[in-house]
C-alpha cells in the first residue's frame, strides 16, 4: 500500500507556504461536494482539496470502511506490542529509537522490521503525529497482517485526518493572522529588540498532499 511513497524525492513542508494558504479559505455556493472538500481562493482562481485531489497525489484506497473497522479500532495489546515494548505505552520516538538501536546481528525477523518500518511512516509521515505522542495501537494490531494492512482504506483514513484539521487549526484565529501588525502584540526582548508574539497552532495528517495540491493547479 505505501510501496510509492519509496520512489518520492525529499520534500520539505513549508509550514509557511500551507498558512497562506489556509488563510484564504473560501466558501463556494451551489458545490455538491462542499461537506468533504475545502476551497482556496489563490490569484485569479479557486483551487479545492477534496478526496480526488489528495488521491491523486497520495494514490492511498479510499472505500468505506468495514463492520469490523469499529472492533479493529478497539484493539490495543497486540503481539508486537509485547515483544518489543514489554506492553508499555508506546510512543512513536521509541519505534524511531529502537530502529537506531538494532545491531548488525540482531536476530529479530525481517517482517517484523518492515512492519514496525511502516508503523513509523504511517505515524510521522502519512497522520502527521508528533514523535512524542502515542502510536495508533489499532495500527500496530493491523500490520502484523500485511494482507489486512495493505487493505485497509488508508486514504479515507489519512483524509478525514487530514480534512479535519485543515477545517478546524484556525478556526476562531484566522483574523489574529490577518492582521499585519498591532502594539498589542508587541513583546520586549531580553536582548533588546522588540518583536512580535506569534500565533501558533499545529495542523495533522498528509500535509504533504496539501502542499502540493495549489502548485500544481
Amino acid at each position: 500500500m505505501f510501496r510509492s511513497f519509496l520512489d518520492v524525492s525529499d520534500m520539505v513542508l513549508s509550514g509557511q507556504f500551507c498558512h497562506h494558504i489556509l488563510l484564504r479559505e473560501c466558501h463556494v455556493k451551489n458545490v455538491d461536494d462542499n461537506a468533504s472538500s475545502l476551497w482556496y481562493h489563490v490569484g485569479n482562481g479557486l483551487i479545492r482539496f477534496s478526496p480526488m485531489e489528495f488521491n491523486l497525489v497520495s494514490g492511498l484506497a479510499f472505500a468505506e470502511y468495514s463492520e469490523s473497522t469499529s472492533e479493529l479500532f478497539k484493539q490495543t495489546n497486540s503481539r508486537l506490542r509485547r515483544t518489543y515494548f514489554q506492553g508499555s505505552k508506546v510512543k512513536v520516538k521509541m519505534i524511531v529509537d529502537w530502529f537506531r538501536n538494532l545491531g548488525p546481528n540482531n536476530k529479530i525477523s525481517d517482517d517484523d522490521v518492515v512492519k514496525l518500518a511502516l508503523i513509523i511512516l504511517l505515524e510521522m509521515t502519512l497522520v502527521g503525529k508528533d514523535d512524542r505522542t502515542s502510536i495508533l495501537y489499532w495500527a500496530l494490531e493491523l500490520v502484523d497482517d500485511l494482507e489486512a494492512f495493505n487493505k485497509f482504506p488508508w486514504g479515507s483514513f489519512i483524509y478525514a485526518r487530514t480534512f479535519n484539521s485543515l477545517s478546524t487549526c484556525l478556526y476562531g484565529r484566522d483574523d489574529k493572522f490577518k492582521i499585519k501588525f498591532n502594539d498589542d502584540k508587541l513583546e520586549e526582548n531580553v536582548d533588546g529588540p522588540v518583536k512580535r508574539k506569534g500565533e501558533k497552532y499545529n495542523v495533522y495528517g498528509f500535509l504533504t498532499a496539501f502542499q502540493v495540491m495549489p502548485v500544481n493547479s
